[in-house]
């Protein structure tokens, strides 16, 4: 039984680290969380063996260094104040086994996140039954190199109540942390910004060498609320520096004045899925598994920079615009998903007056239709800033795309022409 609770952590996580894509999503989740609570069961079992009847267990696996005049054993030992701190780490490890089941739901890399947590499980119970110094050295060095995989802030506060012990020495949004380090798991609401914008005006950026994936984010609206809102809402999730980005002021046709947010993330190794999924050739493109990640926050992110532009500011031949390689069946696309996910109907209508009427690309618009209007308001309206609440009264409610052709993950300008301030508005 003693062995069991050694044993079954790390089971579990070999399992679903290495045979992740054989259990699935599902498997590997059902065999690290059961594993992990069959080990509390019988670390209560132990509990009321050793703790109350204060009969220690000491069990000799094999010799770990063995010379002539130094002879350690890897080996473990259950007395009083093992067993009364097996308790707290394997409850609270099974609780968070099973609210990681709903709440990294929608992560891309569910197996390779519980291997990780029943890795650091295990290392947390050799930590409290190591018999020498020399293997809770083991248990006490095996934690940091697991806990940075988690790079959500919630789960570091779960994480640091299993370890209460260990001082957290470098944070998911620290610089210094190499992109390779920032793995994943990802907040679902920060995807769906990230989702939301990268259809519109956001672009991702390959850094050299392959080792990871940032993300610049472009963000146009004539409501300073929300641009500041955006970006405090990542810094705080630890994607980019805390430091304010520079507004810049772009005066449109009519003396209409918007205000432009230009930032970068960090780089992540775990963003390569969202390249792969959003380029094709290192060109943009409406990814054909959208409807998996168009959450109503994406939505309503997609509609708030879909409005910052339109037709209200008209960019001249050489302005560039960080917008997705559209053609015409993305427009369908989208539409279809709008109608099978939240039952909004929409109405298709391709930009003429593009230049690109005749070519490949062109851009275009989905009119919600006045049927679907108050659907669509419903499912966005969670999710807007109040002060914003006011563009779902507007008539005409639509979703805008803006079609380039060969446009890809370089450094993009916004250029002035006629209507513009003479100046340069900013340059990344």
């Amino acid at each position: 039984m003693y062995l069991s609770i050694i044993i079954l952590p790390l089971l579990g996580s070999f399992f679903s680290g290495f045979f992740g894509r054989k259990l699935g999503v599902k498997g590997a989740q059902l065999v690290t969380t059961s594993l992990v609570m069959i080990t509390t069961l019988l670390a209560i079992v132990a509990f009321f063996e050793v703790g109350l009847n204060s009969i220690p267990v000491k069990i000799e696996l094999f010799k770990w260094i063995d010379l002539e005049s130094l002879d350690v054993l890897w080996s473990v030992r259950f007395d009083t104040l093992t067993v009364s701190m097996l308790l707290p780490v394997l409850i609270v490890s099974s609780l968070v086994h099973l609210y990681s089941i709903g709440y990294m739901a929608n992560d891309p890399h569910n197996q390779r996140f519980f291997s990780y947590l029943s890795l650091f499980t295990w290392f947390m119970i050799i930590l409290v039954s190591a018999n020498n110094f020399l293997l809770m050295f083991v248990g006490w060095e095996g934690i940091p190199i697991i806990r940075p995989k988690w790079h959500n802030q919630s789960n570091y506060s779960v994480l640091n109540s299993m370890s209460c012990v260990h001082n957290q020495k470098r944070l998911f949004f620290s610089m210094k942390l190499k992109s390779e380090e920032r793995i994943g798991p990802h907040d679902l609401d920060v995807l769906s910004l990230i989702v939301g914008s990268l259809l519109i005006d956001s672009y991702l950026e390959k850094r050299e060498h392959g080792l990871g994936i940032r993300i610049i984010f472009i963000k146009c609206s004539n409501n300073v609320e929300y641009l500041m809102w955006f970006h405090s809402f990542l810094a705080k999730k630890g994607y980019c520096s805390s430091k304010k980005p520079k507004l810049s002021k772009l005066i449109g046709v009519g003396n209409k004045v918007l205000f432009v947010y230009s930032f970068k993330s960090y780089s992540f190794s775990s963003f390569n899925w969202l390249f792969d999924m959003f380029y094709r050739d290192n060109i943009k493109i409406i990814p054909r598994n959208l409807d998996k990640y168009l959450t109503p926050l994406a939505l309503a992110t997609l509609f708030l920079s879909s409005n910052g532009l339109g037709k209200k500011v008209k960019l001249g031949k050489k302005a560039k615009l960080a917008a997705t390689t559209l053609v015409k069946e993305d427009l369908k696309y989208l539409s279809v998903i709008l109608k099978n996910k939240y039952n909004i109907e929409t109405i298709i209508k391709f930009d003429n007056n593009s230049g690109l009427a005749d070519r490949k690309y062109s851009g275009g618009s989905l009119y919600i239709k006045n049927t679907s209007v108050s659907t669509f308001s419903k499912i966005v309206k969670p999710h807007i800033l109040h002060s914003q609440h006011y563009l779902l009264n507007t008539p005409n409610l639509k979703l805008n795309f803006y079609g380039t052709h060969g446009l890809h993950n370089s450094s993009i300008s916004y250029l002035p022409k006629r209507g513009f301030s003479t100046k340069k508005i900013f340059r990344l």
